[in-house]
């Protein structure tokens, strides 16, 4: 990109070089999304779209390093750079993905890339990089913070197979619903999901992305983005926005009406989007991260699902600690409550102008 904040080439510290570490160039976009979809640790987010919607939505500038060796890309790292008068200024890969930090399939391109970082990170005196790593590759003696978690189910097995793996109250919950009167369908407009959407996090505490966010999304990856929903008659009462990358499918921003919490309608929905996953061939359905201790946690945890810690990696630069910016953290429960209690359209003019300002998001 244009305003990325340019780096100088980077080597391991070795007699002999082999690995190269420079900014991705103008136009080679698509050779770094390239590597990205062809390695093992490459995620949805790795992809050059995700830093343009940073951009674009967050105005925060990033910086693409790529790891190479000769010709062939063996490595890349996508970084943004927030500036915040409150929390300080750090370095996040990446902002608005569960998934992020370096991408790369052997050490040396990894630690040289690691290296590009945190050489980044001291010039620019931040407090510290944040790195969003899915699993953890190499040891680099990083600090971690264990506050994450992700599910996920392989669905080769089916919908039988899947039925009755399922703990017995939450397949009773999930046959229930299907007797609701529930329709599972890919014809909600951005409209009424971003109000089912801001309506649920407002419940929970915390502002909401800005409605251009999911128009973006939708945007910039055609192919990989789809929205669902649950109608009850023509009513919209939940909704998912879904990322597919290789075989995966991903319900990433979600939504419902409290009032049709008796039809049981995210249960339903989540369930059939396992339904509809299978029918299409997609092997692995990815419920994403949440927090220890919340409600997004336990609910998943009712699913039978694989669970795995996140290895989220810091390097402190000005920081003394790792940082503590959750909304489940104490200091923070007072903010949160006092947004619960803001009127819902005011949620909606608010909550976009604070989204930038939230390191953590």
């Amino acid at each position: 990109m244009t305003n990325a904040i340019r780096i100088q080439p980077t080597y391991l510290d070795s007699a002999v070089p082999t690995v190269q570490v420079l900014d991705l160039q103008p136009g080679k976009e698509r050779d770094w999304d390239h590597f990205v979809v062809s390695s093992a640790t490459g995620t949805f987010f790795h992809q050059t779209g995700w830093t343009n919607v940073v951009e674009n939505i967050l105005g925060h500038r990033c910086t693409k390093l790529v790891a190479r060796r000769g010709d062939a890309i063996t490595g890349v790292f996508p970084i943004s750079c927030i500036r915040n008068k409150i929390f300080g200024d750090c370095l996040v890969s990446l902002p608005l993905a569960v998934y992020g930090g370096i991408c790369a399939d052997d050490e040396e391109s990894y630690l040289s890339l690691l290296k590009a970082g945190r050489d980044l990170a001291n010039r620019l005196q931040v407090k510290y990089l944040e790195m969003r790593h899915r699993t953890k590759s190499f040891d680099t003696g990083l600090p971690e913070r264990d506050l994450y978690v992700t599910f996920t189910q392989d669905l080769l097995g089916g919908p039988e197979q899947l039925m009755q793996a399922l703990p017995r109250d939450t397949r009773y919950i999930v046959r229930k619903s299907l007797k609701a009167g529930l329709s599972f369908t890919e014809d909600l407009s951005i409209e009424e999901f971003y109000e089912l959407y801001a309506g649920s996090v407002h419940r929970l505490g915390t502002p909401v992305f800005p409605r251009k966010l999911f128009v973006k999304l939708r945007s910039e990856f055609p192919g990989q983005c789809r929205l669902f929903g649950v109608r009850k008659g023509s009513k919209a009462i939940a909704g998912v926005l879904c990322f597919y990358f290789k075989d995966q499918v991903m319900p990433y921003y979600a939504g419902s009406l409290p009032e049709y919490n008796r039809d049981s309608p995210n249960n339903f929905m989540y369930w059939s989007l396992m339904l509809r996953s299978c029918e299409e061939g997609i092997r692995y359905f990815d419920f994403g991260r949440s927090k220890r201790g919340t409600g997004a946690f336990n609910f998943k945890s009712t699913w039978s699902m694989t669970a795995s810690a996140l290895p989220y990696m810091y390097q402190l630069v000005k920081a003394k600690e790792v940082p503590h910016l959750s909304p489940v953290d104490p200091k923070f429960q007072l903010p949160v409550a006092a947004w619960k209690r803001m009127p819902f359209p005011w949620t909606k003019i608010v909550g976009p102008r604070l989204i930038p300002w939230i390191p953590s998001v």
